[in-house]
């Protein structure tokens, strides 16, 4: 019984919306199984009319009871056969349609979550973890769903055999209700087994589904090295620890049933001998029981089958369990007031650690006005993604506050900041499909002149139109079409689209060549006054244009001045502009 309520306890998150059809699955159970009994006593009683030539035949089952010819009850038995075949349908319809939708709506149910968490969760997970979730997880624990229907309409189903054995033998029927007890509780070792199975299958399936996802991104680096034989060791064992958990689980999920089958026919010997018994003499009857109890314990074995699957399945919803609790309880923050014209952004008192005993930014405070274009510059590990990542609120400071016109920028609504703030990653994404739609990126009302005209700020829109279909051209991660600057300023152009207040560039013109560089600076010149700038760059020439650079070192501004004033005052700037081979703006 506890296992069973655990069962339960991990399914019922996942049955929203379901139970009406549970409940007509229950209802359609007890009519296919008073359907299925009627007919097996009809024809036990037909039976045995025809071997003693009789031709009226008297059969019933407790009160109700039918006397007719024998070709009369057979045209009865034959509307109770086609009866109970259409409830059979409706049995394997039910729970067909119970997955389907049970499938949709988790994978619905978990993306909503996934996207509405916070950033450090979704961050937090190395990739394929959410794919795995997404495929295999789900798939099980829609099956689990499948097999509760399935086990639900054979439980039911089978208490209405067992209720109708009782009508007509009460022997047969006490003697099968103790021999399915038993048979639950001896096979009950093995589902534990079979559970702890699944357990580590679920484990193996996340790692190796984390490693396949890094095969495909890292396609092009094995490509150049070679795929070496400790890579192969390395992806041949993920292989080998889902190919042991993935032997026991499928051998105990086959075993269970068939050693229930093997003591079932044994018990049904035994019913059979109890039956003679007490039958006295009653050829009908015991033709009726016999078929009955066989019919009966095919039922309690699709019953056994169901819960072990079930046993199969629950470390698979245990983990996409507890995968939806931390994205929800882990939500994106949001403000309450609509976001007024930025005037002014920045830092007062920042502060912010990864892991408590090593910070990475300290005290950080400065403004930056409206229109301002703003470097920011340091060594690695100085701190200037974090900054970004504070700045596109996709983190929020430990102490301090990201400010906007002197507030807090977590009082305003998030979609309003992101339909302000746009942002340019140094490693440029692109979705399947066509160039249009890799620029609009799910914005419906940007229309085609928006497009256009952001593809003409970012210097790609006579490369667009040199294309097979131009803005239909369909590109991808990997489209021959595109190469590395002009997914750079695909996405720049993305950014472009949505007129944005704020635009946030992390060296996102580290893949340009000069000529290329130098047009999209130029774009970015003319952006100047209207929309405030964040340019990261370790390049000075990039930096140049900047009205301001903020020098970032070990968490903290160092220096927030114009390029030509860092030349002679930052020891950071000044041996960048060295190492670029020049000596830095007047």
């Amino acid at each position: 019984m506890r296992d069973a309520r655990q069962a339960w306890g991990e399914l019922s998150p996942f049955l929203r919306g379901s139970r009406l059809s549970l409940v007509a699955l229950v209802v359609v159970a007890v009519l296919a199984g008073l359907a299925e009994a009627g007919l097996l006593a009809l024809i036990a009683t037909v039976a045995a009319a025809l071997s003693t030539a009789e031709t009226v035949v008297t059969t019933g089952m407790g009160p109700i009871g039918m006397t007719a010819g024998v070709a009369t009850t057979l045209a009865v038995g034959a509307a109770l056969a086609v009866a109970r075949a259409g409830l059979q349908l409706l049995l394997a319809y039910v729970p067909a349609r119970l997955g389907a939708f049970a499938t949709a709506d988790l994978r619905r149910w978990l993306f909503d979550a996934f996207t509405k968490a916070a950033w450090p969760v979704k961050a937090s997970e190395r990739d394929g973890h959410f794919q795995s979730l997404m495929n295999a997880h789900i798939t099980s624990t829609s099956q689990a769903i499948v097999n509760v229907g399935t086990g639900l309409a054979a439980l039911v189903t089978f208490f209405t055999m067992l209720v109708s054995a009782f009508v007509l033998n009460l022997p047969a029927a006490l003697v099968l209700s103790a021999s399915s007890v038993v048979l639950f509780v001896v096979l009950r070792p093995l589902a534990r087994r079979l559970r702890g199975a699944a357990k580590s299958l679920s484990t193996e399936n996340i790692e190796y589904s984390k490693r396949v996802q890094e095969v495909v991104l890292l396609a092009e680096e094995t490509e150049v090295f070679g795929a070496s034989d400790a890579y192969r060791r390395e992806v041949y064992s993920k292989i080998d620890n889902v190919r042991r958990p993935l032997l026991r689980t499928r051998f105990l999920a086959a075993a269970v049933p068939a050693i229930f089958q093997s003591i079932a026919l044994l018990l049904l010997i035994l019913a059979l001998f109890a039956v003679s018994l007490t039958a006295s003499g009653e050829i009908a009857t015991l033709g009726a029981v016999v078929l009955i109890l066989f019919r009966t314990l095919t039922y309690a074995q699709q019953v056994q089958a169901a819960v072990t699957s079930l046993d199969e399945r629950i470390p698979f919803m245990q983990r996409l369990a507890e995968a939806l609790h931390q994205y929800e309880d882990h939500p994106q923050q949001e403000g309450e007031h609509d976001l007024p014209p930025l005037k002014t952004i920045g830092f007062r008192d920042v502060g912010f650690a990864y892991r408590s005993d090593r910070p990475a930014l300290t005290d950080m405070s400065f403004t930056v006005e409206r229109g301002e274009a703003i470097g920011v510059a340091g060594p690695s590990g100085a701190g200037k993604s974090t900054v970004v990542q504070l700045l596109l609120r996709l983190r929020e400071p430990d102490s301090g506050r990201v400010e906007v016109n002197g507030i807090d920028v977590r009082d305003y609504r998030r979609q309003e900041w992101r339909d302000r703030v746009a942002y340019v990653p140094q490693t440029p994404q692109l979705v399947w499909g066509t160039v249009a739609d890799n620029i609009r990126f799910f914005r419906p009302d940007l229309t085609a002149e928006d497009i256009e005209g952001a593809a003409r700020r970012a210097n790609i829109h006579d490369e667009i139109l040199s294309w097979p279909q131009g803005y239909e051209t369909v590109v991808g991660q990997r489209a021959s079409a595109v190469s590395g600057g002009q997914r750079q300023r695909l996405c720049l152009a993305r950014a472009l689209a949505g007129h944005p207040e704020v635009l946030i560039l992390d060296e996102a013109t580290s893949a340009l060549d000069v000529k290329s560089e130098t047009l999209v600076n130029d774009s970015l010149q003319q952006l100047r006054g209207r929309t405030t700038l964040f340019l990261v760059s370790h390049r000075p020439s990039a930096l140049s244009m900047c009205d301001r650079v903020m020098v970032i070192v070990d968490g903290q501004v160092q220096h927030l001045a114009a390029p030509g004033v860092l030349s002679s005052t930052s020891d950071f700037y000044q041996e960048a502009t060295q190492l670029a081979g020049g000596t830095g703006p007047d």
